[in-house]
């Protein structure tokens, strides 16, 4: 489970390295090596009627869970990063499962979020500010691409001054003030729910989280806790970002699963894996 871990993490960082670039770089470059990573966000391949991408994410999360969400999903990957800094200061997720009020509070916002967004959709009315893919590049190109414009330029002007050609200031467009405002809140908005409650925006907003999720509760394998080995020391809890372990009752809620492999790796008793 920990080599597991470890490809994900690596994949996950290449994937947002590279979506990054894209919406940042003004030059084109990034768009003609890493343009292809766009094509594999799940909703804009629906929307343009790419099938092969949707019909792949499916498959994969058919397959072995919403792997998608931590290995392709640009927000959900920034999450993954927000959360990883608040263990790196020592605070875990408590052990404690979810009550069932706040399950069923969360599984109707999520529920009619998802409506609206999907029924918008059909509509014309495309609300991508639920969107994770343009959630995440809205934020990106209108407050990281201004940024690395005016770093350009700074650049420029420096090696001008030393007789050097090799940089050419470009012009900075600043975006719609209402529109810089709005992505700059939703951004916030979502990186305080991950670092109070993981993934809470994934699986109580996102609604592409609860597409994915109804196919990842008939998820070919799914993480599962072998009662015989467990001691409900609860450290799988802990590191679950997506608070989907019951200790209690040795159950993982596969439709709010990740499949981030950090319960397999933090489980010193090899109780947790990934199985039919």
């Amino acid at each position: 489970m920990r080599k597991l871990r470890i490809l994900r993490i690596l994949l996950a960082a290449c994937s947002l390295l590279a979506l990054t670039a894209v919406f940042a770089d003004f030059t084109g470059t990034a768009a003609a090596w890493f343009g292809w990573t766009a094509k594999l966000q799940f909703w804009p391949a629906v929307l343009g009627g790419s099938l092969v991408a949707a019909v792949a994410v499916l498959a994969c999360t058919l397959l072995v869970g919403r792997v998608y969400c931590s290995v392709v999903c640009p927000l959900g990957i920034l999450q993954d990063v927000l959360v990883f800094l608040r263990r790196l200061f020592g605070f875990r997720f408590p052990v404690s499962g979810e009550s069932a009020n706040a399950r069923w509070t969360r599984q109707a916002i999520h529920l009619a979020s998802t409506v609206v967004f999907v029924s918008g959709g059909f509509l014309g009315l495309h609300f991508q500010w639920l969107e994770p893919y343009a959630v995440y590049g809205r934020a990106a190109s209108t407050l990281l691409a201004p940024l690395v414009r005016l770093g350009n330029n700074a650049l420029a002007g420096w090696a001008e001054r030393h007789a050097s050609y090799a940089f050419h200031a470009v012009e900075v467009v600043a975006p719609p003030v209402a529109v810089m405002a709005l992505s700059a809140a939703l951004l916030v908005l979502v990186c305080a729910l991950a670092l109070w409650k993981g993934r809470l925006w994934c699986n109580a907003v996102c609604p592409v989280g609860w597409l994915l999720g109804c196919a990842a509760r008939h998820a070919w394998l799914k993480p599962r806790i072998d009662a015989a080995k467990c001691v409900k020391c609860g450290q799988c809890a802990r590191a679950c970002k997506a608070r989907a372990i019951d200790v209690a009752n040795g159950t993982v809620d596969g439709a709010k699963c990740v499949a981030c492999f950090d319960c397999g790796a933090a489980c010193q008793k090899g109780a947790v894996t990934w199985s039919k």
